[in-house]
């Protein structure tokens, strides 16, 4: 038995937790069930679940177009055709589960993905000062004034950020 959790692929009776899990990590940045369910439908390979049956946190991502910051609690509607990135929208570790190397493991995860698909970079947005995590992971902030109406639907201070592969 492994010393950590690991990842493993986020199931749909998963979604219920998922959801309990992002209301006490983000309680101010809210997501229906079905904005979840519709991420992990669209692309299941991305989204991942930490632990075993009770998950302890989970990861969500999804091939993306650059710059185009997906709204946040709104449904995408299908992936893009021609994606140029791996948009990781969301790594959430309850705290019992955090300072196990669980986020970095998850990014390192889709980077390999990203990678094998052609996709040269991964995007994100930082929330309630995460940034210092998502530069310890490789990610850079890069402003976008087109980018600036949704990236204020993820609250004050949150940082659109890109790691080259």
């Amino acid at each position: 038995m492994p010393a950590f959790p690991e990842w493993r692929p986020l199931l749909p009776a998963d979604l219920p937790r998922v959801r309990a899990i992002s209301e006490i990590v983000h309680p101010d940045l809210p997501e229906r069930l079905d904005v979840l369910s519709e991420k992990r439908a669209l692309f299941p390979e991305g989204c991942l679940g930490f632990g075993g049956s009770e998950i302890l946190g989970y990861g969500l991502a999804h091939p993306w177009v650059l710059g185009r910051i997906p709204a946040l609690d709104g449904f995408l509607g299908g992936l893009p055709h021609s994606p140029d990135c791996l948009y990781v929208h969301d790594v959430a570790l309850l705290p019992a589960a955090r300072g196990q190397g669980g986020a970095s493991r998850y990014i390192a995860a889709m980077a390999a993905m990203a990678r094998s698909r052609g996709l040269r970079r991964l995007a994100c947005v930082a929330v309630y000062g995460a940034e210092r995590l998502w530069s310890a992971l490789g990610f850079e902030e890069v402003a976008d004034e087109a980018s600036e109406p949704k990236l204020r639907s993820y609250g004050e201070g949150a940082l659109f950020m890109v790691r080259r592969l």
